[in-house]
């Protein structure tokens, strides 16, 4: 399965990140590590976040957690950058 992703590690419920996407429309998934293996195995898996066709797009932390972000799109013709917001 061909995507994008960012292995973002630990944060606490309520850290934010932007994701600025250019050159595609994408979903944009932010998962915790037990529904991002699933979505590797091909599995059931959830995840916060949507389709997107407008940028910046800015996802929250539900709760604690290891976390991943996938970027689903044509990944010749994207390109994505990610940051934490920090308040």
């Amino acid at each position: 399965m061909e995507h994008l992703y960012w292995d973002l590690g630990s944060f606490a419920g309520g850290a934010q990140f932007e994701v600025c996407l250019r050159g595609s429309t994408a979903r944009v998934c932010l998962m915790d590590v037990e529904h991002y293996q699933a979505y590797l195995d091909g599995d059931e898996y959830e995840y916060h976040g949507g389709f997107w066709d407008v940028s910046p797009v800015v996802l929250e932390v539900p709760y604690d957690g290891y976390w991943y972000l996938v970027v689903d799109s044509n990944v010749r013709r994207i390109s994505v950058e990610v940051a934490q917001i920090f308040d």
